[in-house]
């Protein structure tokens, strides 16, 4: 399986994700008698606010390398920054991720009251598979 196939699931999953909390906020406005319970995942999964604070430092040096109005010391000394921050943010994402991920489906799991036992294996399993890809990619770039 191809890490864009993999990203492709887990893009479907977080829509199907999405939707089921749209439906859940709606029923709750138009059937307020209903007693729907979603205190346990609704607004639980939402990691983009840590994912956005963790590149904002980069994303400034590279706006600083591309701003014609900046001189060519700053150019250069932001570039010189922005490089090995770059390696750095990137090595954080993908560790990241898989906490991230691990935090969703331990979450998710939970929440349908799956045996914890069942839980720990399969956070094995996607840490597993998750490290054979990041080498099979690596290899793919090795020349």
């Amino acid at each position: 399986m191809k890490i864009s196939t993999s990203i492709q699931i887990f893009l479907v999953i977080a829509a199907f994700m999405f939707i089921f909390g749209l439906m859940s906020q709606e029923s709750k406005d138009y059937y307020p008698d209903a007693n729907i319970n979603d205190t346990e995942w609704y607004g639980q999964y939402d990691y983009s606010s840590q994912i956005n604070n963790s590149i904002t430092p980069l994303k400034n040096s590279f706006e600083v390398i591309g701003d014609s109005e900046k001189g060519w010391w700053s150019k250069i000394t932001s570039g010189i920054v922005a490089i090995p921050q770059a390696v750095i943010a990137f090595a954080g994402l993908t560790i990241g991720s898989f906490y991230y991920g691990g935090a969703m489906v331990t979450g998710t799991l939970t929440t349908l009251k799956v045996p914890i036992i069942l839980i720990v294996i399969i956070i094995i399993m996607i840490v597993v598979w998750g490290i054979f890809k990041l080498v099979e990619t690596y290899q793919r770039w090795a020349i």
